[in-house]
């Protein structure tokens, strides 16, 4: 496939394999469903944010006494960029919810030991998070990426994610993506406010959409306007930032949400399932790997290689 630009307001844009999970309380099977959704307008690509330059201190000369050598600091290698056709990626992304205490509590829930450990496996196996806008860009015009690019995803906005995660992450130079419910917004108990997103903001973390107020719409048709568009809005003039893609709550979505999602100025959707392979079809209902609270370091590597 040559390399072309792809506008965002083609006709139609086919999505395939929709899984009908529950994130919270999913159903046991899961159902094929295609769907059809008709773009209103083109979307204007967002650049991948620029690279942090290293400032180095000058050395000073005035010292007559000799000091301590200075320790070095190993930085993280630049990965190699190789070019991403467009129409489709190859990157997991994963999905978590809580990331507290010592040990395997519930599904949910991620031990801090694991997810640090999970982290590190993510690093040594040569990962790199790249943000929304290059994921997307990527997909659906061709960019340079890193051989092995990821998206680490959060839902909810639980504060054990600023706590525990965001720390984590900062030490292995990984970013992630934070799904907020609008509600939640406003020093509610347990949950990120707008301090905390704008710090993970500055460390370069993308935030999304989780609803106004995390209902399972395809049982509320009436209320998408509110839980689609309005969360979108109300987050972004709280955050002065672009809200690229909604999480469909409890991963549920059916052919009228998908299209609400893209009439609303959204790029993408993420819904759940296991693939790691991404293409045009399924833009509005990209497949995450949700990372299980009991899962061993050997279950969590063979989950992010699953194809």
């Amino acid at each position: 496939m040559s390399k072309f630009r792809v506008r965002f307001f083609i006709l139609t844009a086919l999505l395939s394999s929709i899984l009908l999970l529950n994130a919270c309380n999913p159903a046991q099977g899961r159902s094929l469903v295609t769907i059809t959704v008709t773009s209103t307008e083109e979307s204007t690509p967002t650049s991948a944010p620029p690279t942090a330059t290293q400032t180095i201190p000058p050395t000073s000369t005035a010292t007559i006494t000799p000091l301590p050598p200075t320790p070095t600091t190993t930085n993280t290698p630049t990965p190699k960029l190789v070019y991403n056709e467009a129409g489709q990626i190859v990157a997991p992304i994963l999905l978590y919810h809580h990331v507290e205490g010592q040990e395997f509590n519930n599904r949910y829930t991620v031990s801090i030991p694991d997810f640090r450990a999970q982290i590190k496996a993510l690093s040594e196996m040569g990962y790199t998070t790249i943000s929304l806008s290059l994921f997307l860009d990527a997909l659906l015009e061709g960019a340079d990426l890193p051989e092995k690019p990821i998206l680490i995803s959060f839902d909810d906005g639980h504060r054990s994610v600023y706590e525990n995660a965001f720390p984590i992450m900062k030490e292995f130079n990984f970013t992630g993506v934070f799904y907020i419910v609008a509600n939640r917004l406003g020093g509610v108990e347990n949950f990120v406010d707008v301090k905390e997103l704008n710090e993970m903001m500055d460390a370069g973390w993308d935030i999304g959409s989780h609803g106004f107020s995390h209902i399972d719409l395809t049982q509320a048709h009436d209320s998408v306007a509110k839980e689609i568009g309005e969360s979108k809005s109300q987050l972004s003039n709280a955050l002065s930032t672009q809200i690229l893609t909604f999480a469909y709550p409890f991963g549920t979505i059916d052919p009228f949400l998908a299209q609400k999602v893209n009439d609303s100025g959204y790029r993408a959707g993420m819904g759940l399932g296991t693939n790691i392979v991404h293409t045009w079809r399924n833009l509005f209902y990209l497949e995450r790997i949700e990372i299980y609270g009991n899962y061993s370091l050997e279950e969590f590597k063979a989950r992010i290689s699953t194809n």
